[in-house]
């Protein structure tokens, strides 16, 4: 599904037309508007930026909409709060972890704003179940809490599989096992089934964040955040009738702009092989392939009985059991075919998962949709460990009941997460027990990569980026519906958002809150950052020169 931004509309079509080229091979949604297609331009009127509606709703309307949202409803004012942010962050540490550890850390999440964003999580779920920044009433919003049979909306109808981390450094390209290099979000850890809109402020203030930090400025700003949720609508509402949803993605081919330059980049031949170049070697007198255990690829041995229970792990009735058995190209798991070359601990990766336990096992077998594997040259697994997530913390009674009731442990989350939430998924996706606690299992993609955020210098660039986002993670959250119909998630947010001012007030809102928790989460960002300098800033010039300096990797 997508939105074609490059053809004006002739003012003839229908609103909310959809239909299949099957010459272009993917679904499009167009909205009727004479200037634009899903895109946004900033008009400034009583500077207000706006976006012109595909519904034709006036400027007038949106400031009378947004009068009427604001006097029954606000966010919280941002405040100084540094010693909740302390007690959220540095008290909950892992009390295991060592000095150096810690140090490394926390100059890694305190590098600038961004980073320290993608690391606090668990700060955004507090703020927006428990601290009122989060508005779930629709009827503060005046939106129809019917469904299309005339049954009531009820508190968990907008529930559906959520990343529960959607910032924009959680978007980004990998193979998927349809051998198509697609780009979406990529990151589950803190997944859970949960109300949408947790993803769509969460992305929302990352979205107000770039375009800042990419000087452009507040107006550009605000409009980018309601591109993003005109468009996300207008995705949603082009799955009614079908199931597209189930296997479209975001690609080359049905992207645009740099994007689809960034796509069309990484989809070359011998990828696969050159990521074995890197991590790894071929022992001259056996021919067995091995990890390189260097600084430069950040792996380092493990002790024998480590690597014993790993490769026990690795079996037809322990990881072979938790993938997926029934599907297209389903990965069967046999002893006979697969077996463990080498094992390695993985070091200095992550932000806001860094210090987790996590390692690179190589993998070889007879395995017809890999040809490197088949071959027996070796496939990297990555075998990270899986804490609980942020919306534990938040859930209470019922819901948390209800919650364990679902999940055996997380790393079974996780990835029933990364199943829902994409097509064509990974099918080493699955998990293993280390130590008895639970680790996600998944295959190093050779294409993993993410999009340079900072290239995005022009607002018709940024802008037609967040679209694609728009359209990602509307069609992640419509994949990820629990609910059936005439309760499926895209119905219940088509009868919630579907007339012109639903669509309006509600990005309204949206844009409303990016731009003050922006203000709320620089406060923290000072807060957490001036804590790291008192108490960690000469350790960390202790440990290293600056230009041995580098902060970890999001990999």
């Amino acid at each position: 599904m997508y939105t074609n931004f490059q053809e004006p509309l002739t003012g003839t079509e229908t609103h909310d037309k959809t239909w299949y080229s099957a010459k272009e091979g993917r679904l499009r949604i167009r909205s009727a508007v004479t200037a634009l297609v899903g895109l946004a331009v900033i008009a400034s009127v009583a500077g207000l930026p706006v976006v012109w509606s595909a519904r034709s709703t006036s400027i007038a309307d949106l400031e009378g909409m947004e009068q009427t949202l604001f006097k029954s409803w606000k966010p919280p004012e941002a405040r100084k709060r540094c010693q909740w942010v302390q007690d959220m962050t540095i008290a909950k540490q892992d009390p295991n972890a060592s000095p150096e550890d810690l140090t490394e850390q926390y100059t890694t999440q305190s590098k600038d704003a961004n980073t320290f964003y993608r690391a606090t999580a668990h700060l955004f779920w507090q703020d927006f179940v428990h601290e009122g920044w989060g508005l779930y009433d629709l009827r503060t919003l005046g939106l129809d809490t019917m469904l299309s049979d005339g049954s009531p909306i009820e508190r968990t109808s907008t529930w559906t599989w959520v990343t529960g981390d959607q910032h924009l450094s959680n978007f980004g390209a990998w193979h998927n096992r349809k051998k198509q290099v697609v780009f979406g979000v990529n990151d589950f850890d803190e997944a859970a089934i949960f109300d949408f809109r947790l993803d769509v402020w969460r992305v929302a203030v990352s979205i107000y964040n770039h375009a800042l930090s990419n000087g452009l400025g507040d107006a550009k700003a605000e409009a980018a955040v309601l591109t993003f949720t005109e468009v996300y609508l207008a995705t949603v509402e082009g799955y009614i009738g079908n199931e597209l949803a189930a296997t479209f993605e975001v690609s080359k081919e049905s992207s645009s702009g740099l994007l689809a330059a960034f796509l069309s980049g990484i989809d070359k031949e011998g990828k696969t092989q050159k990521q074995l170049n890197k991590f790894t070697k071929v022992n001259a007198t056996t021919g067995a392939r091995y990890f390189v255990k260097s600084a430069k690829t950040k792996l380092e041995p493990v002790p024998a009985e480590l690597e014993a229970e790993v490769r026990e792990a690795f079996g037809v009735e322990k990881y072979g059991a938790s993938l997926m058995k029934i599907g297209w190209h389903a990965k069967i798991w046999s002893d006979e075919h697969f077996r463990v070359l080498d094992v390695a601990r993985r070091v200095g990766s992550g932000v806001g998962s860094f210090g987790v336990g996590r390692y690179y096992v190589l993998l070889a077998g007879n395995d017809p949709d890999n040809e490197d594997a088949a071959d027996g040259h070796g496939i990297i697994l990555d075998v990270k460990y899986e804490p609980e997530p942020a919306v534990l913390a938040v859930l209470d009674g019922a819901d948390a009941a209800w919650y364990h009731n679902q999940f055996s442990h997380e790393a079974q989350r996780a990835v029933l997460a990364q199943r829902a939430l994409t097509s064509y998924t990974d099918p080493y996706a699955g998990w293993v027990f280390l130590g008895g606690k639970a680790h996600v299992v998944r295959e190093r993609s050779p294409y993993k990569d993410s999009f340079p955020l900072e290239s995005l210098q022009t607002f018709s660039e940024f802008t037609e980026y967040i679209s694609h986002i728009a359209v990602s993670t509307a069609t992640s959250h419509v994949r990820g519906t629990i609910g059936k119909s005439p309760g499926q998630f895209k119905e219940v947010v088509v009868a919630a958002f579907g007339a012109p001012y639903a669509r309006s007030m509600w990005g309204i809102s949206v844009a409303k809150v990016a731009a003050q928790y922006r203000e709320q989460f620089l406060l923290d960002f000072e807060c957490f950052r001036d804590y790291v300098n008192e108490n960690y800033l000469d350790l960390t010039l202790a440990a290293q020169s600056p230009a041995e300096a580098s902060p970890a990797t999001a990999d």
